[in-house]
């Protein structure tokens, strides 16, 4: 039925008399009863001495150093970051008072269903874990064997999907319809129209959004035989991997407290960091960091750690990081672990003392670009390329104190006056205004070409200007430009062979330009702006779409083979255009004849060193 006022109200007023806000509040603040009252330390801002009080009676909270306070609503509002509705439904649950729905059309309906489904999924995870068998003894031994048994399993909710085609279908189809399981990923459909569960003999890692709001699952394999080693749940209303952060909800009390959030790429790094005392890390969920993550971290005023492995993919990973998290207004640090460690490997090995020393020598953005391997296995870029990806970063940077006191922290690192970061930056920023008068496919020409469009009085004639269409495109420079806007091995490979020249095309080099300078192919939210606002993106994009989960040498290679090929077309363009050339000298005898041969002998070696380089 659809909400009212007064059912909001009404509702409204049924969950809070059926709410302990003591124990609401317990949950999150160490609580000392005073008199008739409960004091603690105030979770919403530092203090040493308690401020904070909770009056059971009159059912209200109330901070004396902050001046926060409220109802039980408000303290869920003011500690989870949730509107009221929501808060209002996650109390609620608790309370077990049904909730009238809002008109909020069918989509509502479909998220509620796809929560139940995974909160009924968790709940026989988890009991398939601790359920007296052969085979989930194998599952608990392997938890055990590295570390995790007890509380922290429980407090993550860590489950177990047994190693059958259709237990948990079996076991949910008698509760919900298959059709839910199968929306949510849970299960999968045969050709013959029966079903099977996806998650099977796999460790199960429960993703929420709020507490008791299971949006989907990480999965990892016990057997090395079954692959992939991780499997997560499928895109769907609720699950939506660049939006979610693993451990989100265990961890806000801690961040709000420490106000700093550890950000790992694993499910059992959060688990490693949460048993040891940090219990203010999180993960994403398979995917790179993003500006929808970016965002819901901001939220906490806290600074941001990213805790990465220390090889190539993990400086790669924070490097890409960067970007959301700054242009979220986030302060950033950079810890990458010793070569061959994770934070769950390197844990297992060393006290909790060991990693806070780390975490206390973590490096700043500009620490980071100017000391970190940001070449990989290959060579490093050099001090100008890290300095305009410095300069990069800063242009996303919003906050002018921010960005100031980065500038000067560059100085520092960089060895540069802070007056050639500070020019470098006002270039870039008026180089790349988001607006552009015309699109690049739609260029006006250069001012020595528009004098040939000019009447023999000066006026200028109405010629339309030139317009390149994506089917005009050579193949290659379109599938090139599309790795290079999605991919990062692809730009990595074109600033490797000079940048933006590697496309004949101005109209599709100008497009390219701006990316290639910062070293970093745009954002998805750049993108999309880039498909509103260039013709040529789009058709290139809808020609070439981006390809997933490619790995890195595959991008490398095949963006190098591109190039190749593009520059192998342009030096025979070349060659074919100096024959004409010579002719014509031949025919005028105008003296420039011995100069073009030359230029041909010399043009010819190049095409036929590098054919013969490509073919060994």
């Amino acid at each position: 039925m659809t909400m009212t006022a007064h059912a909001a109200d009404e509702a409204k007023e049924a969950i809070r008399n059926a709410t302990d806000i003591v124990q609401v509040i317990g949950e999150r603040v160490r609580l000392r009863r005073v008199g008739t009252r409960w004091s603690g330390l105030c979770p919403f801002h530092q203090e040493k001495t308690p401020s904070f009080t909770v009056n059971p009676e009159r059912q209200i909270w109330h901070c004396f150093g902050c001046s926060k306070g409220g109802d039980v609503f408000a303290f869920l509002m003011e500690a989870d970051k949730v509107s009221f509705p929501e808060a209002l439904a996650i109390l609620g649950e608790r309370a077990g008072i049904e909730v009238p729905k809002s008109g909020r059309g069918p989509g509502a309906a479909v998220r509620d269903r796809l929560y139940q489904a995974n909160a009924l999924a968790a709940d026989f995870f988890a009991a398939s874990l601790r359920t007296e068998s052969a085979a989930s003894a194998k599952a608990r031994a392997y938890l055990a064997g590295r570390g995790f048994e007890g509380e922290i399993l429980e407090r993550f909710r860590i489950g177990w999907a047994p190693d059958a085609w259709d237990a948990l279908t079996t076991t949910l189809g008698k509760l919900l319809p298959v059709k839910s399981l199968e929306e949510t990923g849970l299960a999968l459909r045969r050709g013959d129209g029966s079903h099977f569960d996806r998650f099977r003999n796999r460790i199960m890692f429960p993703v929420d959004t709020g507490p008791g709001k299971i949006a989907g699952f990480g999965a990892r394999a016990i057997a090395p035989e079954d692959q992939p080693k991780y499997l997560n749940s499928s895109e769907s209303a609720v699950f939506r991997k660049s939006t979610l952060l693993f451990g989100l909800t265990q961890a806000r009390s801690a961040i709000r407290e420490r106000k700093e959030i550890l950000v790992s790429e694993g499910y059992l790094d959060v688990l490693r960091l949460h048993a040891a005392g940090f219990d203010h890390a999180v993960a994403t969920c398979g995917t790179a960091l993003t500006l929808d993550h970016a965002r819901a971290l901001s939220r906490f005023e806290a600074e941001v750690v990213l805790v990465y492995d220390g090889d190539a993919a993990g400086v790669r990973a924070a490097d890409r990081g960067l970007d959301p998290l700054l242009a979220a207004g986030l302060a950033v640090r950079v810890l990458l672990l010793p070569a061959g460690e994770d934070p769950d490997s390197f844990l297992a090995k060393n006290p909790p003392g060991a990693f806070g020393k780390l975490l206390g020598e973590a490096r700043d953005v500009p620490g980071f670009l100017a000391e970190a391997s940001l070449g990989g296995e290959g060579a490093n870029p050099s001090l100008e390329a890290r300095v305009k990806r410095f300069i990069g970063l800063l242009s996303r940077l919003e906050d002018p104190i921010r960005r100031r006191l980065l500038v000067r922290r560059g100085s520092e690192a960089f060895g540069l006056e802070e007056g050639v970061l500070l020019e470098a930056l006002e270039r870039r920023k008026s180089g790349r205004a988001p607006a552009r008068p015309v699109s690049a496919s739609r260029r006006e020409p250069p001012p020595a070409e528009a004098a040939k469009d000019r009447a023999p009085d000066g006026r200028a004639e109405r010629v339309a200007p030139p317009v390149v269409t994506v089917a005009s495109l050579d193949p290659a420079e379109r599938e090139l430009a599309a790795r290079v806007l999605t991919e990062e091995g692809a730009m990595r490979a074109v600033v490797e062979a000079g940048g933006a020249d590697c496309f004949p095309t101005e109209a599709l080099r100008a497009v390219i330009r701006p990316w290639v300078e910062s070293g970093q192919p745009p954002l998805p939210e750049e993108r999309d702006r880039l498909l509103a606002d260039e013709p040529l993106v789009r058709g290139v994009l809808a020609m070439h779409p981006v390809e997933e989960a490619v790995p890195l040498e595959e991008q490398l290679r095949t963006a190098r083979g591109l190039i190749e090929r593009l520059e192998e077309r342009r030096l025979r363009a070349a060659l074919a255009a100096l024959d004409r050339a010579i002719r014509e000298a031949e025919t005028s005898r105008d003296g420039s004849l011995e100069r073009l041969v030359a230029e041909r002998r010399d043009l010819a070696s190049k095409y036929h060193q590098r054919s013969t380089n490509t073919v060994s």
